[in-house]
């Protein structure tokens, strides 16, 4: 598990929309507000219910809302996920609906204490409850957990076969228990974490030379590095990284914005 998050947000008419760009996490999300509509291209609009779950994507998904949503949400690794969520976390869809009573049990039990705006106390409902079910888990996960955390360490940087062997694996075996505990590929998720490490270091600082920047991450041309940061993130990698330095350049222009203010007529 990498962390709980919690949000209340307000979505208008001018701004109804939340784009999630992919990464290597999958998202559990307890919603007690208004709800969010899921928009996918060529389907028709699927509004979310109570719990659902965001899976690895490969490209960035959009949900609408209409109203101030209510989140309580857990951020797991996609290695160490399957303990928690079992079969929940293995659809091919990357969002999919969190199944079972148990949900249901949970989601009543957190209601109360959003309605009274305690989500210190939701938290803390939610981890109780995983707790719970990781006691419980039989699975074990141990050489997938490795790998994958090998991956991430390495920034996606593995050849699978190289993988394979430091788990005393072969390629045909590593494939298939990646698939069945992370429900992608290794090649898939090193590219995930690859676009969220390359990502990361644009948002932060978007005037690093791109030609650099793919060298550094294992690139063998501009062409590939481009088309692969596209396809995760609808953008080229230039266009991100200049929608960046415009965000950085707003909140410049607000750190220097002096607030004057007019004497009370007492003090005059």
């Amino acid at each position: 598990m990498k962390c709980f998050w919690i949000l209340e947000k307000e979505y208008t008419a001018d701004a109804p929309i939340e784009e999630v760009t992919p990464d290597a996490c999958i998202e559990l999300i307890l919603n007690f507000g208004a709800p969010y509509v899921l928009q996918r291209e060529g389907a028709p609009d699927r509004e979310m219910p109570v719990g659902f779950l965001v899976g690895l994507q490969k490209k960035p998904l959009l949900f609408r809302s209409d109203g101030t949503v209510k989140l309580v949400a857990t951020r797991f690794y996609a290695w160490g996920a399957l303990p928690f969520l079992a079969s929940d976390c293995q659809s091919s869809e990357p969002v999919s609906v969190a199944q079972g009573h148990e949900w249901l049990n949970l989601s009543e039990k957190l209601r109360p204490r959003i309605d009274a705006n305690d989500y210190d106390g939701a938290v803390t409902e939610v981890e109780d409850f995983l707790i719970g079910k990781l006691l419980t888990a039989t699975l074990d996960l141990k050489q997938i957990q490795i790998a994958a955390q090998l991956l991430n360490r390495e920034k996606g940087q593995f050849r699978v076969s190289e993988l394979a062997e430091y788990c005393n694996l072969s390629a045909r075996q590593l494939q298939r228990q990646f698939q069945d505990v992370i429900g992608v590929s290794p090649k898939t998720l090193a590219r995930t974490i690859r676009f969220e490490e390359i990502r990361s270091r644009l948002m932060f600082s978007p005037e690093t030379n791109l030609t650099d920047l793919a060298y550094e991450f294992g690139y063998t041309d501009q062409a590939h590095f481009i088309r692969d940061f596209k396809e995760f993130s609808g953008k080229t990698p230039g266009e991100f990284a200049l929608e960046m330095q415009a965000w950085q350049t707003i909140f410049h222009d607000r750190e220097n914005v002096v607030f004057l203010q007019s004497p009370s007529p007492d003090s005059l």
